[in-house]
């Protein structure tokens, strides 16, 4: 995005009474100030981790399965070179192909889990009241939440067929899903997509120069990565702001819908 269009969204949003990308991390960042809500929320995030990795080993479990069933298990060992015919066996893709179907399907269960504990926790943080019991609260929402991020990726990867600018527009338009899924856990994937899209509508632009702004912390952040440790410290203590920031503007989202009705 050029200068003068990122001057032209902050001008935007200050005549029409909408927060500056600026001060929306500065709310993010004052929320996990208060009542030692940073250190808990950082607690959360890696117990959350800690627990999906748990979740995922039965998966890692069944692909081996069926790996071995279907004899192309020399594909996978150092220097093993099985002959190509394999490939075209159906006793032995057939195997593969469903323990790496199942594998998905299975997959939809942490992947959910950990994108609703990390909605969760950074809506409680912004509404001063995270706890490191946030990072467990997706225990019964795993299968739907994994299910409507199945569906918002499907949807991103159609629009991106059509080239890379409408994928963009539509990864904004449907940013506030998880967001909304945690808030009304009744609702399915079409119905948090949608929602999304209407609280999006005419914010997309502001929401995308608000994650622009991040781009010195993710520069530093990755180059943070390439030191031993101190990456990965990088990275859990980056995780919480980004994320706050997010339902800041979640919230102020809510707000002013609430103010339209």
């Amino acid at each position: 995005m050029k200068q003068k269009e990122m001057d032209q969204v902050r001008e935007a949003s200050r005549e029409e009474g909408m927060k500056t990308s600026a001060e929306i991390r500065a709310e993010a960042w004052g929320a996990l100030g208060e009542n030692g809500q940073y250190l808990r929320y950082v607690s959360a995030y890696l117990l959350l981790m800690m627990v999906a990795v748990v979740v995922s080993i039965p998966l890692g479990a069944v692909l081996g399965v069926g790996i071995g069933v279907s004899g192309i298990a020399p594909f996978f060992a150092p220097g093993g070179q099985p002959e190509i015919g394999l490939l075209m066996d159906p006793g032995v893709m057939l195997p593969l192909g469903a323990a790496v179907l199942v594998v998905s399907l299975l997959a939809m269960y942490p992947i959910g889990f950990i994108m609703w504990g990390q909605a969760a926790m950074a809506i409680a943080a912004m509404r001063r009241g995270l706890t490191v019991g946030h990072a467990l609260s997706g225990w019964g929402h795993g299968w739907k939440m994994g299910w409507t991020e199945m569906v918002k990726i499907t949807y991103l990867h159609l629009w991106s067929l059509l080239f890379v600018v409408p994928g963009l527009v539509k990864y904004c338009s449907y940013a506030m899903t998880e967001f909304i899924a945690v808030d009304h856990p009744d609702w399915s994937a079409n119905q948090c997509i949608t929602e999304s899209r209407r609280l999006m509508d005419g914010h997309k632009m502001r929401y995308f120069y608000m994650l622009l702004s991040f781009i010195g912390w993710v520069v530093l952040v990755m180059f943070a990565g390439m030191l031993p440790l101190v990456g990965g410290l990088a990275q859990w203590f980056f995780m919480p702001y980004i994320e706050s920031a997010k339902a800041a503007f979640y919230e102020e989202l809510l707000d002013m819908d609430a103010l339209q009705q």
